[in-house]
């Protein structure tokens, strides 16, 4: 596979290892150069920049994007590109990187950029938040209430100074809620009462935590993962039977496949929405499936493993249904 033109977009602010940065990115596109005729970098220098800079390249013909940085960079990208047929490398380097740890990328751009030749351009189905008149896609999760509460409420010095840590310090301030807000969700025709929804494309969240176990970026559904618990003890427990990967022991945790899934807001209360580690506003909400959404270039092996598609038998459990 050989590229004529190529954008290399990056974030010189991502993650916490600046030490070196511009050297490391050069690195990359060097590494780039076998494969790619001509490499043209796009440094971003604010929120949205890199959307903006991924909208320019398509317009201008570029039969490559490539980015570098972490999950919330990578996702200002694909806003950027969703319905395009340019595929997009992902070269991560940022505070979270839980696409690479889905796709056994190295967290190294230089390592995945040398890579380019052996990957597999594909098709992958975005998710898209849709609330009021605005909306957002998202690659790897959109997560509801208790989680992105955190998001909303992180503060971005400790996020720049602790990196991913800042997360898990955010989670355990959260913690010391008494009780978190119910909302509901409906789905399938079903309606579910919850204080935490994951709707996921990916198995792996916040890291190297498997939630969604069946989720796969190139399943046309989401793995919803409803969060039944109010209390910040029963939120202590998720998280130590998450890291176990157990979380299906819980009654009040449970697993459901569907394509769409609609989010009511509370009577009183606001209730946040993140995509993919970034703030994407407050409920109500509808979150659905866009088939061929993206190109992305990623390893074969993760490809071959391929889901096959939903049976709507198996779009809802039958549990916790109000």
């Amino acid at each position: 596979m050989d590229f004529r033109q190529a954008v290399f977009i990056y974030n010189p602010t991502s993650g916490r290892k600046r030490d070196g940065r511009e050297k490391m990115i050069l690195q990359a596109r060097d590494a780039l150069k076998p494969t790619v005729g001509d490499v043209h970098l796009a440094r971003t220098s604010s929120q949205g920049h890199a959307t903006r800079l991924a909208i320019q390249a398509v317009a201008d013909g570029c039969d490559l994007i490539a980015v570098c940085g972490g999950d919330g960079t990578i996702n200002e990208t694909i806003c950027g590109m969703a319905g395009s047929d340019v595929p997009l490398l992902t070269l991560p380097a940022g505070t979270a990187n839980v696409l690479a740890e889905e796709v056994s990328f190295p967290v190294d751009p230089r390592k995945v950029a040398a890579a380019l030749p052996s990957l597999v351009a594909t098709k992958v189905p975005l998710g898209r938040v849709v609330h009021g008149e605005a909306s957002r896609f998202f690659l790897l999760m959109c997560g509801v209430g208790v989680d992105a509460n955190i998001v909303y409420n992180l503060d971005t010095k400790l996020k720049e100074y602790f990196g991913q840590g800042a997360y898990w310090l955010g989670t355990l301030e959260h913690l010391q809620h008494r009780r978190f807000q119910r909302f509901d969700v409906r789905m399938d025709g079903e309606t579910y009462e919850n204080t935490f929804a994951l709707i996921s494309k990916s198995r792996r969240y916040a890291g190297k935590l498997v939630i969604a176990p069946d989720a796969h970026l190139l399943a046309e559904h989401f793995q919803v993962v409803l969060f039944h618990g109010e209390t910040s003890l029963r939120y202590v427990g998720y998280l130590a039977q998450a890291a176990t990967q157990t979380l299906d022991q819980f009654e009040d945790v449970t697993f459901h496949h569907t394509d769409r899934v609609e989010i009511l807001a509370p009577a009183d209360g606001d209730i946040h929405i993140e995509v993919d580690g970034e703030y994407a506003g407050r409920l109500p909400a509808v979150v659905e499936t866009v088939p061929d959404g993206l190109t992305l270039l990623l390893p074969p092996g993760y490809v071959e493993r391929r889901p096959p598609p939903l049976q709507r038998a198996e779009a809802v459990s039958s549990v916790s249904r109000l």
